[in-house]
């Protein structure tokens, strides 16, 4: 008896893979080829209810996706229940995108729980999620003990100074965390001193992005005292808060002694040429700086001219 040999899809003409794709949606596809892919981005698909069940039944044996995007898909509590069930035993995905969506504090929890047990994902999305402070509260206390994850964007998501100090108390005991992002938040002063805190302890910490909150001079004043000790943060993101001259002033103090920072946003802030003065001699002594980010400040041609002069001097040393 002959036996036929049913070719792969991966082996098809591109012609006829092409007009197969053009009749199916990408849920459909997934499940098709679910041990084909290695990234499954499903930005915006809405996916109801029936759709989610039959995505996460594919997902629960799958041993190919390492990247799985699932924002801007009206995610509620309930289907994160179906998310966590899905991959509490999975070993390959190393990168989960859930921002824009509804999760909740119920929902944090959930993916708190996931994240104790799991071993494998090192980056998560939880922005624009509505997690609040008591959501804050449920990661930070999975951050104490996590030893994978490296990446964790918590931005949009009304959390205020009590859910930054859970997070930042956090930090001083994980070991692994290399990227927060806490942009668009109910951060001030008082955040500021925790986070500022957690970087005077924390030893893994590269990048902090606290841009949109509402920092004033003294929470910088707060973080660049941190600054002056810190060995490894290299970015540093204060883009759009409540920084004026004096803040920019901490600021300069701190690059003459810090010799890590490789990066400082400080866009569409108060600062003004006395500012620009101040941070510009800091880069005669500060040798590290690579890139000051100034757009949208009161900074005009005399301040300015403050940094072309900082940089010549550079350019001769």
């Amino acid at each position: 008896m002959l036996q036929k040999n049913i070719p792969s899809i991966v082996t098809l003409p591109v012609e006829l893979i092409y007009h197969i794709l053009d009749n199916l949606d990408i849920l459909t596809i997934f499940i098709s080829l679910r041990n084909t892919f290695t990234i499954l981005n499903l930005h915006r698909e809405k996916l109801n209810e029936q759709q989610f069940q039959c995505l996460f039944n594919a997902l629960r044996n799958n041993k190919t996706i390492t990247e799985l995007h699932l924002d801007c898909n009206r995610i509620d509590n309930q289907k994160t229940h179906y998310i966590v069930d899905a991959l509490k035993n999975n070993t390959t995905i190393t990168a989960l995108v859930l921002c824009n969506n509804n999760i909740g504090a119920d929902g944090a929890q959930s993916l708190a729980n996931l994240l104790s047990n799991n071993k494998t994902i090192e980056r998560l999305n939880l922005g624009w999620n509505g997690i609040g402070s008591e959501g804050a509260l449920h990661i930070a206390n999975t951050l104490r003990n996590n030893h994978i994850l490296i990446t964790l964007h918590l931005d949009i998501n009304d959390i205020n100074n009590q859910g930054t100090k859970y997070l930042a108390d956090a930090l001083h005991y994980n070991t692994t965390l290399k990227i927060l992002i806490l942009s668009n938040n109910n951060i001030d002063d008082t955040g500021a001193l925790y986070l500022a805190n957690m970087l005077n302890i924390n030893k893994t910490l590269t990048k902090l992005v606290l841009c949109e909150n509402k920092i004033d001079s003294t929470g910088v004043k707060y973080l660049a005292n941190a600054l002056c000790n810190n060995k490894i943060l290299t970015t540093l993101n204060l883009r759009l808060n409540k920084i004026n001259s004096i803040g920019a002033q901490y600021l300069a103090n701190a690059l003459k002694n810090n010799q890590t920072l490789t990066d400082l946003y400080l866009g569409w802030n108060k600062i003004d040429n006395q500012g620009a003065q101040y941070l510009a001699n800091a880069l005669d002594i500060n040798h590290t700086l690579l890139s000051l980010h100034l757009e949208r400040n009161k900074i005009d041609c005399q301040g300015r001219e403050y940094f072309n002069n900082a940089i010549l001097k550079n350019q001769v040393r």
